[in-house]
């Protein structure tokens, strides 16, 4: 899942991830292992993981099939996981501390927290990855597949969302909605603040463009090239109006996030957006629009088929 904004924004560096050279016999353990580049230089891996602890990118990793043996509350909040699944996973709260995860006995750790690195990789091999740096969701599927020796298991995965898209996308169109034609927008009240989302950024995003091939209006596509978020002021929205708007909303103190989008609601600016006039703007829960792995990518592209039909 992706973290709150001011925290994520400093974790965008590039990654590149790439097998190279033969399997070897780690010196170890009896499993085999390969050499990946990640950021922070080469690592060996094992050639297939069993036991890995996560954060961040758990429903990345559960979608090929690989065991996660523990992970953080966060990414296990994840509604689109198995519960099935989850409750076999080991929750170690916000971070991943040292003594719980020596006791998982992991043979492979991936982390978003560069941090974890120093502080863990005498347990097992720590893949970091940045933040924010694995593209969209085919090209990250792409890239676990080969950090996880799952290539086959992820062109299946992506095969099968790309049918879900088709699915859903012909849905819209017999309901007289083009993606093509249309623009949509994210936006979400967090902490009483105002902001605009790319389509990489979790938020429905990658469901709605990626996925569905809904346009972004020229100004948030810009926030997309960019950041990839943006806060902005009500009188600004309409600046960035879509044809369809995407709403959640998230507050440490819930009565001061209604608060402030009651308020964003009663502001003439809001009224007056196209979208809202037209009876266009979606409001989903934030908890099912805030993960991006291919889990919620696929069931936020029915979530949004339906709600949109059903407010044309």
């Amino acid at each position: 899942m992706k973290k709150w904004k001011l925290v994520a924004v400093v974790l965008t560096a590039a990654v590149m991830f790439a097998g190279c050279g033969k399997a070897s016999s780690s010196s170890s353990s009896s499993q085999q292992t390969r050499t990946i580049k990640t950021a922070k230089g080469n690592v060996k891996v094992p050639v297939h993981p069993k036991r890995v602890v996560s954060t961040v990118y758990t429903g990345e990793i559960l979608s090929l099939g690989v065991h996660v043996s523990g992970s953080t509350s966060m990414d296990l909040a994840n509604p689109f996981l198995s519960q099935k699944t989850v409750k076999k996973i080991k929750n170690l709260g916000n971070g991943l501390n040292s003594e719980a995860v020596l006791k998982l006995k992991p043979d492979l750790i991936i982390t978003s927290n560069e941090s974890d690195v120093k502080k863990l990789k005498k347990i097992a091999p720590v893949v970091y990855i940045p933040y924010g740096s694995t593209g969209n969701v085919y090209q990250t599927l792409t890239k676990f597949g080969q950090i996880l020796n799952r290539q086959k298991q992820a062109k299946a995965v992506a095969s099968d969302l790309k049918q879900t898209a088709k699915t859903e996308t012909t849905k819209l169109t017999q309901a007289g909605i083009n993606p093509a034609k249309t623009t949509v927008g994210m936006y979400e009240m967090q902490n009483s603040k105002l902001y605009v989302d790319g389509s990489s950024w979790g938020r429905g995003g990658e469901a709605l463009v990626t996925a569905m091939k809904f346009k972004l209006p020229t100004s948030i596509q810009k926030i997309q090239d960019g950041a990839g978020y943006k806060q902005i002021s009500t009188e600004s929205l309409s600046h960035y109006s879509a044809d369809w708007m995407f709403f959640t909303s998230y507050s440490s103190a819930k009565s001061g996030s209604d608060q402030a989008v009651s308020d964003l609601k009663s502001n003439p600016v809001w009224q007056n957006l196209p979208a809202v006039k037209a009876g266009h703007v979606v409001e989903l829960p934030f908890n099912k629009m805030y993960y991006y792995d291919p889990a919620a990518v696929k069931g936020q592209m029915k979530m949004i088929t339906a709600a949109m039909i059903k407010q044309n």
